[in-house]
């Protein structure tokens, strides 16, 4: 890491910014999310002239993770069967490009379980609508984006380093290392990429909800889903401690503490498809 690079996201990113690899099929997808009319006719028009997307997404069709019981080998087929949302969700991974060994496969791993545990925390308290329900899914999904930037630089294993010297939370070992941590960063792309406000809030906050001035109750259910995972060991990085929280995030939505844990119950009833999803997209 160059020395100018300390505490400065920008340059950090100008110059380890190799993702996204496709950020049109990146927005395009995240509108077919957000969109209950969207058709996904467009969709399939990029990913037809994404050969390396449009194979994760066939292989997704034809994997475990949705318990499909025979071949498929089109992306017309590929959509009947999974949905939209479905399709969106491989297709917005596979298009970040974070693959490739065990420690994409981990990252994968707490990503799906923040975003499906964002979207049962969002049923469980009420009040959202299902197309904000699964707003919440893909604000879970990409909350680690900065994390990924940093994966990416091929300078992360020394975070991973720090980790073992004690309990300790990644944030904390981020800022030890870089000078920043992922929620900076996260915030810095997810602004060049002109996400959604509340997913940048919830990329850039997820750790202090209060900081979101508009989307605080949002960010609190993803900050929620992400303390949940790291409480039951699904994390980023072995060792990695989990973050701080406060109990004001709970009273926001009038829920005892042990609920946390129901939470995490349930989570670990969806250990396979959580499994099944990091294998996919970290292969």
């Amino acid at each position: 890491m160059a020395e100018s690079d300390f505490g400065n996201p920008e340059a950090f990113f100008a110059r380890h910014g190799g993702v996204p690899k496709n950020p049109v099929l990146i927005r395009q997808t995240l509108a077919v999310l957000r969109d209950p009319t969207c058709s996904a006719g467009d969709l399939v028009q990029v990913l037809e002239n994404e050969p390396a997307i449009s194979s994760k997404v066939l292989k997704a069709a034809n994997s475990v993770f949705f318990g499909t019981p025979k071949s498929i080998t089109s992306l017309k087929a590929a959509i009947v069967r999974l949905g939209n949302h479905n399709i969106s969700r491989i297709a917005l991974s596979a298009s970040l490009g974070a693959t490739g060994g065990s420690h994409w496969q981990a990252f994968w791993r707490h990503s799906i379980s923040v975003a499906m545990l964002s979207r049962h925390i969002a049923r469980f308290t009420g009040g959202y609508t299902k197309q904000e329900e699964e707003e919440l899914f893909s604000m879970g999904l990409l909350h680690d984006l900065g994390v990924m930037v940093e994966m990416d630089s091929g300078e992360f294993q020394r975070v991973g380093s720090t980790l073992k010297t004690g309990p300790i939370a990644l944030s904390d070992a981020e800022n030890l290392v870089f000078g920043f941590d992922h929620g900076r960063i996260g915030r810095l792309v997810a602004d060049r990429w002109n996400f959604p406000a509340d997913l940048v809030d919830a990329i850039a906050w997820h750790h202090q909800p209060e900081s979101s001035r508009d989307f605080y109750r949002k960010v609190i259910v993803i900050h929620m889903a992400d303390l949940v995972s790291h409480g039951f060991q699904i994390t980023n990085v072995a060792g990695e401690a989990a973050p701080p929280t406060k109990e004001d995030y709970l009273q926001e939505f009038n829920l005892p503490v042990e609920q946390l844990v129901l939470f995490g119950q349930w989570l670990m009833e969806q250990k396979e498809e959580i499994s099944s999803f990091g294998d996919l997209m970290g292969a």
